[in-house]
């Protein structure tokens, strides 16, 4: 905090200095211009005055001559006194002005109340984690929750080398649905993973939050790794069925809750919660008439070099084109996504069909593009651009990556 006030400090005096030189420099300026006019007004008088004398116009030489330099002295000297007054008083309004424009600016825009609960939920991290993690009451607020991860968050950003903290973070950061954040800290947990058992305690949060983030694919390779080595890791199981229910496919998450109630005791207190769980997936299966999405799955990272332009509004396609016709046709699939970032990372299948009759089943190969359209329509290519896939089967799924680099 003390750093802030420093840095505001030199802030403010810079600025102060930035209004204050114009100001005295353009009063020297301006007074020295001045007595340069008027010597150079007396040196002309002078002249004249020895014209006169030697075409004896002017009798009394001398004393025009003395009252001519008297009058320089006098225009010369009443500008000294009057430059120091007026430069204080110049700079000096000038100076309490930055001040108090800054002072207020900063108290009513700025954001110092912030500032300030950032710095006290720093010192309050260990009261933090005992009153929400260790010691809960059961009065445990969302504020509380981002309070604690703010505190955790600098902690780590100056001891960035603990396993246990950025874990936490992650595992804190998916309680708050907070995807790409958990992503980050378990993905940092598992670069500082030095033994088995520690990689093993990342793997399903980081699962969680890859699924989060649209990172299916890979989520589902980690959770079916981790099943292998220990099919009865319920929370294994569970992420399994999340996973399906974020892909609409209620067939699979049934199946998959049903895991967990075979191999969880009926006094368990989430027992009765994954049952009801099932019960609304098998009712709205029945309801719904649901078909399981079959198919093809393509994990697409997109990114973009960096000649591409900046768009602000800008909209990003992703879709899915018959790799046989060149991507002349129709897209079989799509996704629209709006105010991008990148990198990002979409998972395209049968579900973002753009007609139900028309998706890449039954098409041998596909071809994906990502376009990033200014205007937000497809269609229209005035400052869009693109970047493809090469041809791919439609016999497996896959993880890829396209960068926008093509200008249309």
């Amino acid at each position: 905090m003390l750093l802030f006030w420093i840095v505001s400090a030199l802030l403010t005096l810079v600025l102060a200095l930035v209004i204050i030189l114009p100001l005295t420099r353009g009063r020297a300026e301006s007074i020295n211009s001045r007595n340069q006019l008027n010597t150079e007004l007396y040196k002309q008088r002078l002249q004249e005055l020895e014209q006169d004398r030697e075409q004896g116009l002017l009798e009394e030489s001398e004393e025009a001559t003395q009252e001519l330099q008297k009058s320089l002295l006098d225009d010369v000297v009443s500008e000294r006194p009057q430059q120091y007054r007026s430069g204080v008083w110049l700079w000096l309004p000038a100076v309490l002005i930055v001040i108090a424009v800054s002072v207020v600016g900063y108290w009513q825009m700025g954001a110092y109340s912030k500032v300030e609960q950032w710095q006290d939920n720093t010192g309050r991290l260990s009261e933090l984690t005992r009153q929400v993690l260790l010691e809960p009451d059961g009065d445990i607020t969302e504020q509380d929750m981002l309070d604690l991860i703010q505190g955790l968050r600098t902690k780590l950003y100056t001891d960035g080398d603990d396993f246990r903290g950025w874990l936490l973070l992650g595992r804190l950061t998916l309680e708050m649905r907070d995807g790409e954040t958990a992503r980050d800290a378990l993905d940092k947990a598992m670069q500082l993973a030095t033994q088995p058992e520690q990689s093993y305690m990342v793997m399903v949060p980081y699962a969680e939050a890859l699924a989060i983030t649209g990172e299916a694919l890979r989520a589902e390779n980690i959770i079916k790794q981790v099943l292998a080595e220990d099919p009865n890791n319920l929370e294994a199981w569970s992420v399994f069925a999340f996973m399906a229910m974020q892909q609409d496919n209620l067939t699979a998450a049934i199946a998959r809750w049903q895991e967990i109630l075979q191999r969880m005791s009926p006094s368990n207190p989430r027992y009765t919660m994954v049952e009801r769980s099932v019960a609304f997936a098998e009712q709205r299966l029945a309801e719904e008439d649901h078909v399981p999405v079959t198919g093809p799955r393509y994990e697409v990272e997109v990114n973009t070099s960096s000649n591409t332009p900046y768009h602000p509004g800008a909209v990003l396609f992703v879709y899915a084109m018959d790799g046989e016709t060149g991507g002349s046709a129709a897209p079989l699939v799509a996704q629209r996504i709006e105010n991008p970032g990148f990198p990002l990372t979409v998972t395209l299948t049968n579900a973002d069909a753009m007609r139900p009759d028309n998706n890449m089943n039954g098409h041998s190969s596909v071809v994906i593009k990502a376009r990033l359209a200014p205007s937000g329509n497809v269609a229209d290519t005035t400052g869009a651009w693109e970047g493809s896939s090469r041809v791919l089967s439609t016999e497996q799924d896959k993880q890829l990556s396209i960068v926008i680099d093509t200008e249309l």
